[in-house]
C-alpha cells in the first residue's frame, strides 16, 4: 500500500497557520570556581520546523535539547514537525519539501481542533 503525502505548506494554509523555520535556544549553567559563582545564559541549539499562529516567530525555548524532537508535538501552541542542525543554512531549507503523512496531518488537525 502506498502512502499519501500532505505538503506541510499546503496543511499550514489548509489549518490558517505558518509554517516557519525557528531557532531553538536552550538554558545553560556554567560555574565559575575564581568568582564562585553560578552563571546561566541561552544558547541556540537546533532549527526546527513549526507550524504557528505567530507570524513574526524566530525563536523557541527548547527544554530537551539533547534528544530528538518528538514529532508532530504541540508545545506552546506550536507544533514542532522536523529538526535541522544549527549549522544549516535556513535560507537553503526548502519548506515547500517538508511533507508529512496524511495520516499525521489529520492527527495534527484534531489535536488542534481540541485546543481551539
Amino acid at each position: 500500500m502506498k502512502e499519501e503525502f500532505v505538503r506541510a505548506i499546503d496543511l499550514a494554509k489548509e489549518l490558517n497557520l505558518y509554517l516557519k523555520i525557528v531557532t531553538a535556544t536552550n538554558t545553560f549553567e556554567s560555574y565559575n570556581s575564581f568568582f564562585n559563582i553560578y552563571e546561566q545564559y541561552e544558547e541556540a541549539c537546533r532549527r526546527i520546523a513549526v507550524l504557528t499562529p505567530y507570524k513574526e516567530l524566530e525563536e523557541i525555548y527548547d527544554e530537551e535539547s539533547g534528544s530528538e524532537i518528538i514529532k508532530n508535538s504541540i508545545i506552546d501552541g506550536n507544533v514542532w514537525l522536523k529538526e535541522f542542525s544549527l549549522l544549516i543554512d535556513p535560507n537553503t531549507i526548502d519548506i515547500k519539501e517538508i511533507k508529512l503523512t496524511k495520516d499525521e496531518a489529520n492527527k495534527i488537525k484534531e489535536a488542534l481542533l481540541t485546543i481551539k
